[in-house]
């Protein structure tokens, strides 16, 4: 029997994931959450006595490595290959168990979660607003593994001691977390769309400020509000202080330099699109800002496409921030948002034939091409071929 996405999706409707790489703060801050905000709290491995219990070899091998591993020596002494195929592949594994728990618990109460259910998953069975990503460097999951108080590292690392070549097991040991904590894996975190935070380094954290941010987030504070952060910018509606940075993307469009004579309109009538929020029928326009300095560096669009007269997906970035995969970045990350914030089957992107670049960044983010039409810009009164895209929700 398989359980369709969307009846897990309403199952799961009051839980909140946090997920991410080692050292991050996920099980602070879900701590934090679960104290503040009065959540259910499932720390990491919360599901370990259900599923160490019902697991079996011939279904969940690696869950049940421990039970038919020769001895610690063995565990401690795999390469960093079978290491990592063995997180990952327990994590696959485990997520069965976790979604099943979670849904049982989560019926009468709201449920902050450590998960390490994959991040594709994830995109399947919930939203937007209901995931979070913490990412630490790699240096830090690798320098830092031993220097917890925890009885489960002071145990490997007695394993370790306890080998023939100490030294050389303690190497291989922590290219063993390092694997796991690969740029890879950073990678597949921070591109994923999912909001992101970033820890920077441990003189840097402050934890209040993490746990306001999140609880915005996931709707437990404030009104419901449109913030999309991702590994280097955040994405959000236009406000009225952002007049001045507004009219540096006037340069971006034909048809926005036309309105360089009315740019206070032409800012105003964006503002108040977000009262409708109406991409089928209308135009909303979000703000690329870069999280370092806060300097608006481009914009999200979504809006009826005039000729066509369905929703379409668009981007554009100021010249001097491109070739940084700033627009990938962004673009991914507010169509993982807009999926769930938008009751629509699609979106379209189109881009000049010969604009490779943008077809490119189309292309990163999952629309599938499907032809090359003649199109009319409006504004321009003048027709030219585009590849058109669909992006399917």
């Amino acid at each position: 029997m398989k359980i369709d996405d969307n009846i897990i999706k309403h199952y799961l409707k009051n839980v909140f994931f946090i997920t991410g790489t080692a050292y991050s703060g996920k099980s602070t801050i879900c701590k934090m959450l679960a104290d503040k905000f009065g959540l259910y709290h499932c720390g990491e491995n919360y599901h370990s006595d259900i599923s160490d219990e019902i697991a079996i070899p011939a279904h969940q091998p690696n869950i049940c490595y421990f039970k038919t591993m020769k001895d610690w020596q063995e565990f401690v002494n795999r390469t960093p290959e079978e290491y990592e195929r063995w997180i990952y592949e327990s994590g696959r594994e485990v997520a069965e168990f976790e979604v099943t728990e979670l849904i049982r618990i989560a019926q009468s109460q709201k449920v902050i979660v450590d998960t390490n259910i994959p991040i594709d998953i994830l995109r399947k069975i919930v939203d937007y607003h209901q995931v979070a990503i913490m990412v630490s460097p790699q240096a830090m999951s690798v320098e830092k593994f031993f220097e917890r108080n925890d009885p489960d590292k002071i145990f490997i690392k007695e394993q370790i001691m306890k080998a023939k070549d100490p030294e050389k097991t303690m190497a291989n040991y922590r290219e063993c977390i390092a694997r796991v904590n690969s740029k890879e894996h950073y990678d597949e975190y921070v591109q994923s769309g999912f909001y992101t935070l970033v820890r920077k380094g441990a003189e840097k954290d402050t934890k209040t400020d993490t746990l306001e941010m999140l609880a915005k987030h996931f709707g437990l504070i404030g009104e419901e509000s449109i913030y999309i952060s991702t590994e280097r910018l955040y994405i959000r509606p236009f406000e009225e202080n952002d007049f001045e940075q507004f009219k540096t993307l006037l340069d971006l469009y034909p048809g926005w330099k036309m309105q360089k004579g009315h740019d206070r309109q032409f800012f105003e009538w964006h503002l108040s699109n977000y009262g409708k929020m109406d991409i089928e029928n209308g135009y909303i326009c979000l703000g690329i800002f870069q999280k370092d300095t806060d300097k608006l560096i481009g914009n999200i669009g979504l809006n009826e496409h005039d000729d066509l007269h369905i929703p379409e997906f668009g981007y554009g970035i100021l010249e001097v921030y491109r070739g940084k995969g700033y627009a990938k970045e962004a673009a991914k990350a507010a169509l993982c948002w807009a999926r769930s914030y938008f009751d629509i089957p699609y979106l379209i992107g189109t881009a000049e034939v010969n604009n490779i670049a943008s077809r490119k960044v189309l292309e990163h983010c999952g629309f599938e091409f499907e032809s090359v039409k003649n199109l009319k810009v409006h504004i321009e009164n003048e027709r030219y071929d585009f590849a058109t895209y669909k992006y399917l929700f």
